[in-house]
């Protein structure tokens, strides 16, 4: 099956952008507008590149000069970088603009992201607080009836317990120093029976993790480390213009493409193998 495209290489840039947009409506992929890109402005090649660098699109012509230009999502989050291989100086501000459509297209609504955090978080309270709410009533119940009022108060206790450490879970840490949040993890692994979680790594890419990028690193982790899983492992480096953290152990990833999407959202990646998770994110000060 052919790409669509425009039916020339002379086309008006306005009528190669309106191609692009209706290619990318309705939650088109991309080859297809890259090719009516390529075709209508008669480029040699045109690809997109995700956080990684890879070509996850299109393609790119290594011997012909190429221009770059950044795909941002929404609050001008980096998705990927647009390469436009042939193009001359005047056809810049038709790319730019087909970079911000590729952005809006590539940016999942909000309402999608926030209605499947929704789900998650009600599923966890479901299965932890509100079980341990259910016994405390329960012990409560035996206990008006002259049962152990010891084995009540017990069951109380519990279910604060199990409260507190839910609401702890809420709270994003990250944003405050990723090493501080992992150290405040492996107290709360460790007094839940767990084990606490190893890190190493060197002091740049540790202070690199700040901000989104910080929460981002620290959820993925507190994703897989549970008190009754296998031991956690992070190792932390820096590989050229990005932030690499390599996670070891653990429980599965649950929903692996949300978490793709929340690292591409930060113009970085996330690779995923039997037992290993990569999180790859731009190194703040190489961006600068």
């Amino acid at each position: 099956m052919s790409e669509p495209g425009p039916t020339s290489a002379v086309d008006d840039p306005c009528l190669v952008l309106g191609d692009v947009a209706v290619l990318l409506a309705d939650g088109g992929a991309p080859g297809p507008a890259l090719h009516a890109l390529r075709t209508g402005l008669g480029l040699a090649a045109v690809g997109l590149r995700d956080g990684a660098g890879r070509v996850v699109a299109g393609s790119v012509a290594e011997s012909v000069p190429t221009v770059d230009i950044p795909v941002l999502g929404r609050a001008g989050t980096r998705l990927g970088m647009l390469v436009a291989c042939g193009a001359s100086p005047g056809q810049l501000p038709a790319l730019r603009s087909a970079a911000a459509v590729l952005g809006l297209a590539l940016t999942p609504p909000a309402s999608e992201e926030l209605e499947e955090d929704r789900d998650e978080v009600a599923d966890a309270l479901h299965d932890g607080p509100v079980q341990a709410l259910v016994v405390a009533r329960y012990a409560s119940d035996a206990a008006a009836r002259g049962g152990d009022p010891a084995a009540a108060r017990d069951a109380v206790q519990a279910a604060l317990v199990d409260a507190r450490r839910f609401l702890w879970q809420l709270r994003p840490r990250g944003a405050s120093g990723f090493v501080g949040a992992l150290d405040q993890l492996s107290a709360h692994l460790v007094e839940a029976g767990g084990s606490a979680v190893g890190l190493l790594g060197d002091v740049d890419a540790a202070a690199a993790l700040r901000g989104p990028a910080g929460v981002t690193a620290y959820r993925l982790v507190q994703a897989v480390a549970r008190p009754d899983g296998p031991h956690v492992r992070v190792r932390l480096r820096v590989d050229g213009e990005h932030v690499l953290v390599d996670v070891e152990g653990g429980v599965a990833l649950a929903s692996p493409d949300r978490w793709l999407r929340r690292a591409q959202a930060l113009g970085g990646d996330l690779q995923t193998t039997a037992g290993r998770l990569r999180l790859v994110l731009p190194h703040p000060r190489r961006e600068d």
